[in-house]
């Protein structure tokens, strides 16, 4: 049986945001940097619970390409004039989405344009935070199940107080081997505020308070392992870079030259013909704020081998520079996160009062970190 164990994951929890804010709940004294991996949260906390690389677990990224069709094909059937920020029309597609797909994981349409959709796929079809998510990766959640452990989980789509509020009575209780929590609402202060805002600090001293309930909870019913960790850092936005207007003006056509997804730090291309790679190579190479991707070096950093699943051509943004507009929305952020993960802002932490792989490890050391003895397996290979 394996010893008591209380993960709480904090999306963007960034090792220079707790030592800049003196984020250190008492009791956890051993404290890791955490190196993340390249990519959005999606590919951050499949790396964490499967102990694999993004191009190894295959959910790098929430949108890939698909340029036969994906599951939203059927778009191209409704007269062009029918806009997809139609409330009907996108309460159609969510419904689609997830009674006909099975997509039973988070996502979100976000600003994607209609003429993109039809040549898009969702790769994370299943919840990530119950056994069977990252199929055919295994994660740790698999692991518990299969050996009659399962989990107790509290994941977004609970009120984070009550998490907390539930989390502290189940320890309190004694009872359950397995307890991992996830809290969303930093990441969201984050985006919305930058780093120094006060209200990321209060955040952060609400979140300390609790941890330290929840330590007490469990040391008085018997002790437990405690991990308390980030899947990213933040890094506030300075500036901005527009692409469409220059890629527009190429004058490739979509989906015949090329099909585009613009994220908030990446911009990444599905190429059709030599001639377009061409001319995108040649923009994307001069525009500021960023540069291309090369394959090998999107090998290294565990996102590449996907043979254009997600993308023949990745731009990346530097850090603090944002892609806007972009398929994520119109809107100004003050922090982002999905910038490369030697970026010192993105570096993410890991708080324990149990034996870490050292002051520095990777993202992938965390499931056997959180589940001793547990081995990598399944996924859709490098």
């Amino acid at each position: 049986m394996i010893e008591r164990t209380i993960v709480i994951l904090i999306d963007a929890l960034g090792f220079e945001l707790c030592r800049a804010r003196g984020f250190a709940p008492a009791g956890l004294d051993r404290r890791a940097r955490v190196r993340t991996v390249l990519g959005f949260s999606q590919a951050a906390i499949a790396t964490i619970l499967t102990g694999l690389s993004p191009a190894e677990h295959g959910l790098w990224m929430m949108y890939a390409f698909r340029p036969e069709g994906g599951p939203l094909r059927w778009l191209r059937l409704l007269p062009r004039s029918v806009s997809a920020r139609r409330r009907w029309l996108r309460r159609l597609m969510e419904w689609n989405l997830r009674r006909v797909h099975g997509v039973r994981g988070y996502f979100s349409l976000y600003d994607v344009p209609r003429e993109i959709l039809p040549y898009l796929d969702l790769p994370a079809r299943g919840d990530i935070f119950a056994p069977g998510g990252a199929a055919p990766a295994k994660t740790v959640l698999d692991e518990l199940a299969d050996a009659g452990t399962p989990a107790r989980v509290w994941d977004y789509r609970v009120d984070e107080e009550r998490s907390f509020d539930e989390l502290e009575t189940a320890v309190s209780g004694g009872c359950g081997r397995f307890f991992l929590l996830y809290a969303a609402g930093l990441d969201s202060d984050l985006h919305r505020y930058g780093t120094g805002d006060g209200r990321v600090a209060s955040r952060l001293e609400r979140y300390g308070r609790r941890i330290e309930r929840i330590s007490d909870a469990a040391r008085r019913s018997g002790g437990a392992r405690i991990f308390v960790l980030g899947d990213h850092g933040m890094c506030d936005v300075r500036s901005r870079v527009d692409l469409m207007p220059g890629v527009g003006r190429l004058g490739l056509s979509i989906p015949g030259d090329y099909i585009p997804f613009y994220d908030s730090t990446m911009a990444r291309f599905r190429v059709f013909s030599a001639s377009a790679r061409a001319r995108l190579e040649e923009l994307l190479a001069a525009a500021p704020g960023g540069r291309l991707l090369g394959e090998e070096e999107m090998r290294s950093l565990g996102a590449g081998g996907a043979g254009g699943r997600f993308g023949d051509l990745v731009y990346l943004a530097d850090p603090g520079v944002v892609i806007a507009p972009s398929h994520m929305g119109a809107g100004a952020v003050a922090a982002m996160h999905g910038y490369h993960p030697d970026a010192e802002d993105m570096y993410s932490v890991m708080l324990s009062n149990a034996p870490l792989p050292g002051d520095e490890t990777a993202l992938a050391s965390v499931a056997g970190a959180i589940l001793p003895g547990f081995v990598p397996a399944g996924g859709v290979g490098p």
